[in-house]
């Protein structure tokens, strides 16, 4: 796992954390809008076998990675690499929006 902020993003002009990615390129993503308190992923373990960036654009909440419960608020950026089993969880009074991305390398 690697945390930073929105502010320690140095882009390029074709990618938006060249120093953390270098070339790899986004496979899959999208925008979640959590419900108060809810729990993406559920189950007990959710893994995946590339890195997944979150960037969270609202809320507030806790990022659990492997076992570790994570604080996350808005501008937090995380990278979960492979095989760090992870499970965002948004807070009841102020819940989270999250951009999130698969990447392939």
């Amino acid at each position: 796992m690697k945390k930073l902020t929105i502010a320690d993003l140095k882009p390029n002009s074709s990618r938006l954390m060249p120093r953390e990615l270098g070339d790899a390129k986004v496979v899959h993503g999208g925008v979640y809008i959590f419900k108060p308190g809810e729990t993406a992923h559920p189950e007990a373990r959710h893994v995946h076998d590339v890195d997944e960036v979150f960037i969270f654009v609202q809320g507030r909440g806790v990022l659990p990675i492997d076992g570790i419960e994570y604080p996350i608020q808005t501008g937090d950026v995380f990278i979960v690499h492979k095989g760090e089993d992870h499970h965002t969880r948004s807070s009841i009074e102020d819940p989270l929006v999250s951009v999130w991305y698969v990447m392939d390398r």
